[in-house]
């Protein structure tokens, strides 16, 4: 008989194949790695004590509080190819979530921090990503306030 393997869940921001490259050598009662979508797992384990503790510091990095809040790979955004997602990530945003909190125009600046050259395509494809909308579509009043928003936030820097 099939059905779901009992154990606890550990919900990481991590491809199930890292996840596995991570566990080599480390048993911690681990049942099962299991892919979540892309760059996301879950382990199926039956850890206690300094095993469950030793397995959350080997994933502290990457761990998600529980299935809703596994982060949205940033590279799964509309508007947003392999570069801008590269640009992201260099500045320390992976996922959707984290660009929502900063909003497009800190986001930008973070980027054009250490790539002066992108341009005011990018501020339009984050706000684009964050609503689901092709950034050309992006209403006029929406692009003055983002570049308002990011004129301000430069001027306070």
């Amino acid at each position: 008989m099939g059905g779901e393997l009992k154990g606890d869940r550990l919900y990481l921001n991590l491809s199930a194949s890292q996840v596995r490259r991570r566990l080599k050598g480390h048993g911690f009662g681990v049942k099962k790695v299991q892919s979540a979508g892309r760059n996301q797992a879950v382990i199926i384990h039956t850890a206690t004590g300094q095993h469950r503790r030793d397995l959350h510091a080997l994933f502290h990095d990457v761990l998600a509080p529980s299935a809703s809040e596994l982060g949205v790979p940033i590279e799964l955004l509309r508007n947003l190819g392999h570069t801008s997602a590269r640009w992201l990530r260099e500045a320390g945003i992976h996922t959707r979530e984290e660009l929502d909190r900063l909003g497009p125009a800190r986001a930008y600046l973070l980027v054009k921090e250490d790539r002066p050259e992108v341009t005011l395509n990018l501020l339009w494809a984050l706000a684009g990503a964050l609503s689901d909308t092709d950034w050309r579509d992006l209403p006029l009043e929406l692009k003055d306030r983002l570049r308002q928003e990011v004129d301000r936030t430069s001027a306070q820097a």
